[in-house]
């Protein structure tokens, strides 16, 4: 039998999903700017879009425009709903990637015995309802019993999707009472989802007790394979992906690819593809050599594309027209919004936390979305519901969805910030241009005397880093007589070849990871590796007399696509203990502060900031308007040393701070370096060169040349400040 040809979608098929996309995603982005004008979170105006463009109000004011766009067609309207569950999906990796897990060891209980309770308590009183609700409203009145376990199981359940871009809309998070309702809701969701599995297996007249706990049981297998195999898995697939990679988004690829399986395994073992999606999003969680920028790429994708296609389609499935009388309604959403409060902010007192921290756990527990609307169309595929109540439970899975946000911003005021919050939400914010745990470190290195001194800096730097410095070693292709000349003209100082740099990386505690490259073009074979995610370029400067740097750091500098440190070394061996930074408000003397703090927080050395007053009125490039020089009257406050740095808010590192004048015929500054009192000097500077060498200012020119000790010259990428 010859094999089927698959046929194409129509041309018409194609267009109206365009049209479809675009008119959702512009009209759920109208809704959440106007929704967020008003201090609601963006979610409300994405599930009032799709509910504004559905039967509810387009559908019923301009049905001709309304069945153009949305044809009645299965098939058509499936093509838009593989787009919502990608958007589904994707938002539940991203929940699963802001989850800290270890926190969760002292929050566990509590969000345990919330979801228990918010599930056992709304479904006695669904149940209840459901035995004494009028016959008009079930499709099989001889089935009450079926009729009403399926009503208790809609009452019970929690739209994990709509809870986790809730918490995002009010950036909760980081909090300890987000992670808490995170946690509830993946419970919620499973056991939703066995229990429903159960009702279904009964409404086709058995119920399959050993699917039931084949089910249950691939699911803790699941759980376990993630933790035990998938995590180091991953961590060791993300370190070849960023060191070995051609491309710069491979272990987003990875990421993804990961995810959808995860999707799709959970999918198959009958729980939810969201689930498997949220476990992946919480392993990747915890590598760290997973890129930030990668993730933030994602995070655009979803918030901005994605998930307003998702929410704006449940809307879109609502029409409010087929209610009828309100009284039932109002019935079942005070049964289904009172379980709930009741039973979470039971249970969590009961775990341990306070009232008010309770019911905003209740509050956002409340909110059924997505998840009731698939229930309900089982319900009413499997014959247990009728239109009527199918429309109940769709208004009460909207409305729910409204209510909890708008109540978690209310509740909300009165959950005080702990100190432990403040202090790890504080220092997620104020990283600085290196963050200490994620920095990834490059160190391209020659022969020259400089590259131990460069080494023993990013070693430093890298220190606290989950990435190892990575060293790379370019070489050009050359004949037996360029090598021969080379070798004539070059000083060379014994011990200070390549393989003692990873020697000396060794010894400062890391494991450096090798290339070697063979390129004729030294500067752009850097500059072409640094693009894999590095945030830092550590070289020693040019062995040729006291100049800073030759034609190949010119062109570095020129092609970097990070931040440069080029290292001069000086007669005083490293580590380097007493270091000086100049300061004169700008941005890339700030960036020179953050990197000689992230090396004195590791090695223990002492900082002095230089503050530099001009004696002549001038205007310094590219200064920061939101920040001035620190006031002569109490130059080591808080504030001032704000002023320099935030990162000085989250470190205890305290720097002297001194005042130095400086002018076109005298600098203090070069009398303190000269001074003996320190033996590291970092500028911040940029290359004003107009010509092809380097040129960093004449005032830094200067100090170069003159100076005895040791000096890293720091070369911000401006548009990553930005």
């Amino acid at each position: 039998m010859a094999p089927q040809i698959l046929q194409s979608l129509s041309e018409h098929a194609v267009f109206l999903l365009l049209v479809q996309l675009a008119l959702l995603l512009a009209v759920a982005r109208l809704g959440a700017e106007l929704c967020k004008r008003f201090g609601l979170p963006g979610v409300v105006g994405e599930l009032l879009a799709g509910i504004a463009l559905g039967p509810s109000l387009l559908g019923h004011f301009a049905p001709g425009a309304f069945a153009a766009i949305f044809p009645p067609d299965a098939a058509q309207f499936q093509l838009l709903e593989v787009v919502g569950t990608l958007g589904m999906v994707l938002l539940l990796l991203f929940t699963g990637l802001e989850t800290d897990l270890k926190l969760l060891r002292h929050l566990g209980r509590a969000a345990l015995i919330a979801s228990a309770m918010g599930m056992v308590v709304p479904f006695a009183m669904g149940f209840v309802l459901g035995l004494v609700m009028p016959d008009a409203y079930l499709a099989q009145p001889g089935q009450r019993i079926l009729f009403s376990a399926f009503l208790a199981t809609a009452m019970a359940i929690s739209a994990m999707p709509v809870i986790a871009k809730i918490l995002a809309d009010l950036d909760l998070t980081k909090r300890n009472i987000g992670l808490v309702i995170l946690s509830a809701g993946v419970v919620d969701d499973t056991a939703g989802w066995l229990i429903l599995s159960l009702i279904a297996g009964a409404a086709h007249g058995e119920i399959r007790l050993a699917r039931l706990l084949g089910t249950l049981g691939l699911t803790v297998g699941f759980v376990a394979a993630a933790a035990l195999v998938l995590l180091p898995l991953a961590r060791w697939l993300v370190a070849q992906t960023t060191r070995r990679g051609k491309t710069r988004d491979a272990d987003l690829v990875l990421l993804l690819v990961v995810t959808l399986l995860c999707a799709a395994l959970t999918q198959w073992i009958g729980v939810h593809a969201g689930f498997g999606a949220f476990v992946a999003g919480t392993v990747f969680r915890q590598v760290p050599q997973l890129r930030a920028d990668a993730v933030h790429r994602l995070e655009a994708l979803i918030m901005a594309v994605l998930a307003p296609v998702f929410f704006g389609l449940v809307g879109l499935k609502v029409d409010l027209w087929a209610l009828g009388g309100g009284t039932m309604l109002l019935v079942v959403l005070t049964v289904a919004c009172l379980g709930k409060l009741v039973g979470c902010t039971l249970g969590s007192i009961w775990g341990g936390l306070r009232f008010w921290e309770g019911l905003s756990i209740a509050v956002a527990m409340n909110a059924r979305g997505a998840m009731e609307l698939v229930v309900a169309t089982i319900g009413l595929s499997l014959g247990i519901l009728n239109p009527q109540m199918f429309a109940i439970i769709v208004v009460v899975a909207i409305a729910t969805s409204f209510l909890a946000p708008v109540g978690l911003r209310l509740t909300m005021r009165k959950v005080r910030l702990t100190e432990d919050e403040s202090r790890r939400m504080l220092a997620e914010q104020v990283q600085g241009v290196f963050d200490p745990t994620r920095v990834r470190v490059l160190l391209a290195v020659d022969d020259g005397a400089n590259t131990l001194a460069a080494a023993t800096l990013a070693a430093g730097l890298a220190k606290r880093s989950a990435h190892p410095v990575e060293v790379l070693h370019v070489k050009r292709p050359r004949s037996w007589r360029q090598w021969l000349r080379e070798l004539a003209a070059r000083p060379r100082t014994p011990g200070l070849e390549r393989v003692s740099t990873r020697q000396h990386l060794m010894m400062a505690g890391l494991s450096p990871a090798v290339r070697h490259v063979k390129h004729a073009d030294v500067a752009g074979a850097i500059a072409e590796v640094a693009g894999r995610g590095f945030e830092l370029v550590v070289v020693g400067a040019s062995w040729r007399g006291e100049s800073l740097g030759g034609p190949v750091l010119a062109d570095l500098v020129r092609a970097a696509p990070c931040h440069l440190a080029i290292v001069k070394a000086g007669p005083n061996e490293a580590p380097y203990r007493r270091l000086l930074v100049p300061f004169d408000g700008g941005v890339f003397a700030r960036v020179a502060v953050e990197f000689a703090v992230r090396y004195a927080e590791v090695t223990g050395a002492s900082l002095t900031v230089a503050l530099l007053t001009e004696q002549r009125p001038q205007i310094a490039a590219y200064a920061d308007p939101e920040h001035t020089l620190v006031s002569a009257s109490s130059p080591t406050s808080d504030d001032d040393r704000d002023r320099i740095s935030r990162i000085f808010r989250t470190t205890e590192l305290r720097p002297t701070i001194e005042q130095l004048a400086y002018g076109p015929s005298s600098s203090n500054l070069r009398e303190a370096i000269a001074s003996g009192k320190h033996d590291l000097v970092v500028i911040g500077a940029e290359n004003r060169a107009l010509q092809h060498r380097l040129y960093f200012g004449y005032d830094n020119e200067r100090i170069l040349s003159e100076s005895r000790i040791a000096a890293v010259v720091v070369v911000p990428h401006v548009a990553l400040l930005r």
